[in-house]
């Protein structure tokens, strides 16, 4: 279509939700121009400029991390890298719009309303200061604009040691050898905390609630031993399991009591996190996604502290409200995962009050319609003011914004707005509050596409992701891509590092037959998997070995599991002296899923000298844990010929 540039929209913010509302008014005929305070596009994924450490990944998948309009390169990571998407934005924005779009190092500092029009005053990099007029503002800057530290702590600059927010966390050098406590019950908690286990000395993390720790890839049923593992995003976001198109407002005691048990069913009942002292089913569910959270928990190198930090003393030690109390030297680091706050302070007084905005309040600083228009303030939108981390809806309401502005949809009447705001005070003034606003990712689609007339491929998969919101059909790439990868599930990907995350730092107790040449026996005894480097567990077994007539023996093996996440492998390989890595001793080949009901089944090959050593393996998961495993060597050589059968079981109370 042709531009019609007669009209123009201050756009405040070059993240995700800035970006795409740009593309969104440009492809309408509406001139955007982009206001950014930083000196580069990306937002928080830019981390050259916002709150990114090196590891950082996607929490959700690609398919979800995604706009409808612009495909992921084939290589990219299913958990595309902090790397990965600043070029995946930057790479969209170079084919959909120009670069005299964007006005960097501009900081915003008052937005007024005159003549029906906007007035924008802007300080450059050079302090000089400017006044230009719009006929439409669009606010984009989101929830990360700035770090949260709460004044309810108090005395806080008493610590001893040094102080910083997540937002200045980068790397786990910054903690190399040192005792670190770390505050807050965030995702970005947890996965810093989880980032820094191999690198700090110890980690005191302070949780004011409880929360279920659930990683990237869950099993599709956890009820079923031998599920499937797909992407958190996969098994959540699925229309089949909605009772309702609509969205889930407020959820009500059951049915925050059945996503809970869901949750135990999915991580199982030992996880510390999950059996804080205020464990209730009733209340929302609270979830951090994190691969390795849980592991360096039950491990110990993680310590979990129930209480919300309310002083510290002039000695440095620390109070929570539960009484709790120990002191802190020096050496310590405090890393505050506390949050991020909007800010809004070049707006007026009276449209701040308009909005109903507190700016105290993290989980709903402002009451608008759908998290996007106000019947007040005409010709103004808010887009990603939308606490979650799926671009869909940023998309559907960039793509709501324009076709409004542009006079291709009616904006909502005055009473449907009310009635809009009204629905955004109950979620407000509702306690216990949950995680989100509005969690029910699903139900917000489907609202902003009735918003926009638009007709979804729904009926093309029952896994909602971003290409099926097209404003055409969605790329077909894409979808064969995600129901390709979900066969592939079901042929054993993923099963590997499931195992591998299941064995992480856990105790099993065992028992083994040996039937054959050259003697009949059993074995009993413990088996541990501990953390050796990345990517690699050392397994250590003590037992006693029973031979036929014979008097017990002490016995132990050691051997290494390396995980190469990237192939998707678990090796095993011997070790030497210095518990390393030494030669291979086999890989772990897994099955599809239909060779067996009841557990994973995977294989292995070694020749050793002139015995062959045939492996076979059976996991049985429950959730994302394991029930158990079994071992099976059949042995052939000269002067062997033995099958030696090994079941393990967890070893229980072992966290």
């Amino acid at each position: 279509m042709s531009k019609d540039t007669s009209k123009c929209v201050a756009i405040i913010g070059a993240g995700v939700s800035g970006l795409v509302s740009a593309v969104n008014m440009y492809r309408v005929g509406i001139q955007p121009i982009v206001f950014e305070k930083a000196s580069d596009l990306g937002g928080m994924w830019n981390s050259n400029l916002r709150p990114c450490w090196k590891s950082m990944r996607t929490n959700i998948s690609k398919f979800s991390t995604a706009l409808s309009d612009y495909s992921w390169p084939n290589d990219t990571s299913l958990f595309p890298s902090q790397e990965e998407v600043y070029t995946y934005l930057s790479n969209y924005i170079q084919q959909s719009l120009p670069n005299d779009v964007f006005r960097f190092n501009t900081h915003v500092t008052n937005i007024s309303r005159f003549n029906n029009k906007w007035k924008i005053q802007l300080c450059a990099q050079d302090n000089s200061m400017t006044v230009e007029e719009f006929d439409f503002v669009i606010i984009a800057s989101g929830f990360f604009s700035s770090p949260h530290i709460s004044d309810k702590i108090m005395n806080l600059s008493s610590f001893p040691g040094k102080i910083i927010h997540s937002s200045d966390y980068h790397s786990s050098d910054q903690v190399h050898d040192k005792r670190v406590i770390i505050v807050g019950g965030s995702m970005s908690a947890a996965e810093i905390a989880a980032d820094m286990a191999t690198s700090a000395k110890h980690i005191i993390h302070i949780v004011p609630h409880r929360f279920w720790s659930v990683p990237r890839l869950i099993p599709l049923k956890s009820s079923d031993p031998v599920s499937c593992f797909l992407p958190i995003d996969f098994v959540y976001n699925r229309r089949s399991i909605r009772t309702s198109d609509e969205e889930t407002i407020i959820r009500t005691t059951d049915e925050n009591k059945k996503i809970n048990q869901n949750l135990r069913a999915t991580t199982g009942n030992n996880q510390k996190s999950s059996m804080i002292n205020d464990a209730n089913d009733e209340k929302p569910a609270l979830i951090v996604i994190s691969d390795m959270y849980a592991q360096w928990t039950r491990a110990g190198k993680i310590i979990l502290q129930e209480g919300r930090l309310m002083e510290i003393d002039a000695d440095g030690t620390l109070k929570l409200n539960n009484g709790f109390r120990f002191p802190t030297t020096c050496n310590d680091i405090l890393i505050l995962c506390t949050g991020y706050r909007p800010c809004f302070d070049y707006f007026s007084k009276d449209i701040l009050e308009n909005l109903s905005y507190k700016s105290d309040d993290l989980f709903c600083p402002l009451i608008l319609h759908r998290s996007v228009f106000h019947p007040t303030l005409p010709n103004l939108a808010f887009v990603g003011m939308y606490r979650g981390t799926f671009w869909a809806i940023i998309e559907l309401q960039a793509r709501w914004v324009a076709s409004t502005f542009a006079g291709l949809l009616s904006l909502p009447s005055i009473t449907t707005q009310q009635i809009g705001l009204e629905v955004e005070q109950r979620i407000r003034a509702q306690q216990p509050r949950p995680q989100f606003p509005h969690s029910d990712y699903v139900g917000v689609l489907n609202g902003l596409a009735k918003e926009i007339d638009l007709l979804t491929s729904s009926n093309s998969s029952d896994i909602v992701i971003p290409a099926q919101y097209h404003p055409n059909s969605p790329d077909q790439s894409v979808m064969d891509e995600m129901n390709r990868l979900c066969e592939e599930a079901n042929s054993g990907r993923f099963i590997a590092g499931a195992v591998f995350r299941a064995l992480h730092d856990s105790t099993w107790t065992f028992e083994r037959i040996l039937i054959g040449k050259p003697s009949d026996g059993t074995v009993h005894g413990q088996a541990q998997f501990l953390f050796s480097q990345s990517a690699e567990l050392l397994y250590k077994e003590q037992g006693k070995l029973t031979l036929s007539s014979q008097i017990p023996l002490d016995i132990t093996q050691k051997y290494i599991y390396n995980y190469d996440e990237k192939n998707d492998v678990l090796t095993v390989y011997f070790v030497n002296e210095n518990n390393q890595r030494a030669s291979l001793f086999h890989k772990i080949d897994f099955q599809p899923k239909q060779t067996s009901s009841t557990s994973w089944i995977a294989t292995g090959e070694h020749l050793c000298s002139q015995d062959h050593y045939s492996v076979s393996y059976s996991f049985a998961f429950n959730g994302i844990n394991l029930s158990q495993f079994q071992i099976t060597y059949t042995v052939k050589g000269p002067a062997k010929d033995y099958v030696s059968k090994t079941i393990f079981q967890p070893k229980t109370n072992y966290e």
